[in-house]
């Protein structure tokens, strides 16, 4: 397989969007059939996944999922998770690394390169297109040379899109200024784009023509403010907020993580983060997230102790998650200073004892829920998915004690049973929501400037599954397309044929205009159609076509061709004929009607214009359908029931 193509999404900073824009890219080629796939060289997050070989950020672990590949840890080598001012854990490849997570940022460094390398050059190797978000701005000089921004892009060969956040303001001036300092790395860029707009979007459009003017770059669109519950990579910006539901407070402590998990709730409940324990009264749940560093929140947890106490002593539930489970128990040991070292009593609420230990559990689980009574007793009998990411030993999988349920299980509430046990609806499916996250940025950006720019147009690409094997596949036989000179036939025959097709060409290039029209109508193809050249041989090309959707377009260079080298159009006509039927293939045959203007003037065109009549009507008399193309609407002429598969 060739190297693969990349794009770097780049930020003028962070949380202006590179992860969704990332993850809507990715969703978008997966439509078109690209084996597509992300990376992030180097992650700074407390929220993470366990992937295929370890833990990833979750922001790669959903780009992924966009893709429809399976997430894996070389799409995020290098994950670094702080511990706040005393440094940071590092993980790489998936699992922690103790020596690198002991040493500064400048000795980390030169040390990260090869691993980084060695995962972004594997991916290329076996996709078709890479998606490189990079981590905050590609132009934070005093830590030049970026390694996941420039350095990755570099080694990928990456074009790059830069985007900005207009909500936060200063979108304009932030764009040019990171062009600016961009320096010799602009030539990566291939154009900028708008993120997070709310209002009138004339107001902004003036500013796509300032950037063009000051960069001679294009602004590919706006993407509007979207109210999609996706899992979020920093769980503190995003805002958690339901409006209909039960009262859910999740406890924000200081070194809460994997927030990201949680985000069903901002469809299911009337949810908000607690940082105060005033703000978690009345709440008809009660959530104690994950903690990165547990010893550090447990101080912080101590003043939530009296309003804990009072929910659990009126029955209402409570659920801790890993780091949340080991603050509420008799103590935290911590012998060897894994996390933070010493002896921690714990708030006393479970019968447990926790130590830390070295070796960290990253795992993925399913488990069958049983023996669980009360709120939380509507669980039994379902299998719910999960995983665990822990250095703390000696708590159960799942314990319940009153109203309280505490477990190691990330992930509980993401499972669709679990929502309508307890939330009576099930949240929108994250398929749901990346399908209406692409929707957006292809109604709002101009993507096929993006393919251009990657040079995937006119590129052939296989779907992930086995070419041609789609579902369902199309019915065979010949469809016909007649029209005058721009009346839409070849928009409307690449409509009917979907993404998915070959296209067998028969112009030929033999003058500058003709030449600049078959560009246009290249850049207008997806990327994902197979393209053969046939100015004469149209069985030959039909017999070499990979996919079971095949266009000709056009029919009357086709006969120009033919007339041209002293071959007869008609029997032609009939050997296609004949090799449509034995193809067993949909055939998608584009044609002019020239039988409607005046007389030509000449004995040649006017063969030119019978023998043309003379093979449409042939194929009308064959085709299972026929429509008629005027000023870009389709008339339906014929439409026969279709053959058997």
């Amino acid at each position: 397989m060739a190297r693969a193509k990349a794009l770097a999404v780049w930020g003028t900073g962070s949380g202006v969007g590179k992860s969704l824009f990332a993850a809507g890219l990715l969703r978008h080629f997966k439509r078109l059939g690209l084996k597509a796939a992300p990376f992030k060289a180097q992650n700074m997050a407390n929220h993470a996944r366990v992937a295929r070989g370890g833990e990833v950020a979750t922001a790669q672990w959903l780009q992924a999922l966009a893709a429809g590949a399976e997430p894996e840890v070389r799409m995020n080598p290098v994950l670094v998770k702080p511990f706040g001012e005393r440094g940071a854990q590092v993980v790489v490849w998936g699992r922690v690394d103790p020596e690198l997570s002991r040493l500064s940022w400048k000795e980390r460094r030169p040390r990260l390169e090869a691993p980084i390398r060695e995962a972004l050059e594997g991916l290329l190797a076996e996709y078709d297109l890479l998606v490189l978000e990079g981590a905050g701005s590609p132009v934070e000089r005093n830590l030049w040379p970026d390694l996941p921004n420039l350095k990755a892009a570099e080694w990928a060969d990456a074009r790059a899109l830069l985007v900005a956040d207009v909500d936060q303001g200063g979108a304009l001036g932030a764009l040019y200024g990171t062009w600016a300092l961009l320096g010799e790395h602009r030539e990566r860029l291939l154009g900028f784009a708008f993120n997070k707009f709310r209002g009138d979007l004339e107001l902004l459009k003036p500013a796509y023509g300032l950037l063009q003017d000051w960069t001679g770059l294009p602004v590919l669109g706006t993407l509007p403010l979207l109210p999609l519950a996706l899992p979020e990579e920093d769980g503190f910006r995003h805002r958690l907020e339901g409006r209909e539901g039960p009262k859910v407070a999740v406890l924000r402590y200081p070194h809460a993580s994997n927030l990201d998990e949680f985000w069903p709730l901002a469809e299911l409940a009337r949810v908000r983060y607690a940082a105060l324990p005033q703000e978690a009264e009345g709440a008809d749940l009660l959530v104690l997230p994950g903690s990165r560093l547990p010893a550090k929140d447990l101080p912080w947890l101590r003043a939530f102790l009296p309003a804990i106490q009072r929910h659990l002593e009126e029955g209402r539930p409570l659920l801790a998650v890993c780091g949340g489970a080991e603050m509420l128990s008799e103590a935290l040991l911590d012998e060897a200073g894994v996390e933070e070292k010493g002896h921690f009593p714990g708030l006393g609420l479970l019968p447990f004892r926790v130590r830390m230990a070295p070796e960290k559990t990253v795992e993925r689980r399913r488990v069958r829920l049983q023996g669980l009574s009360g709120y939380w007793g509507g669980l039994n009998g379902l299998e719910v998915e999960g995983y665990e990411i822990h250095h703390g030993q000696g708590l159960p999988l799942f314990h319940q004690q009153g109203s309280l349920l505490a477990t190691w299980l990330h992930g509980l509430l993401e499972n669709p049973g679990v929502q309508k046990a307890l939330f009576g609806r099930e949240a929108r499916a994250l398929e749901e929501s990346l399908d209406r996250l692409a929707d957006a940025m292809e109604a709002h950006l101009d993507l096929g400037a993006l393919h251009r720019a990657l040079g995937l147009t006119g590129r052939p690409f296989p779907a992930p599954s086995p070419l041609g094997a789609l579902d369902p596949p199309p019915p065979p036989g010949l469809v016909l397309l007649l029209g005058g000179a721009r009346s839409g036939k070849s928009r409307f025959a690449q409509k009917l044929a979907g993404p998915f097709a070959t296209l067998i060409a028969t112009a030929e290039a033999r003058d500058e205009e003709m030449a600049e029209r078959i560009r246009r109508h290249q850049e207008e193809r997806p990327p994902t159609w197979e393209t053969l050249e046939a100015p004469l041989d149209l069985v030959g090309a039909l017999g070499r076509a990979r996919n079971p959707t095949v266009v000709v377009d056009c029919l009357t260079l086709w006969v120009a061709n033919l007339m041209e080298r002293g071959l007869d159009p008609l029997e032609e006509a009939k050997r296609f004929l004949v090799a449509v039927e034995e193809s067993g293939k949909r055939v998608i045959a584009v044609s002019n009607e020239v039988g409607m203007g005046i007389v030509p003037a000449n004995p040649l065109a006017r063969r030119f214009r019978d023998l043309l009549g003379e093979v449409n009507a042939l194929l009308a008399e064959a085709a299972q359908e026929a429509y008629l193309l005027v000023a870009g609407q389709a008339l339906l002429l014929k439409a026969l029931p279709q053959k058997p598969r």
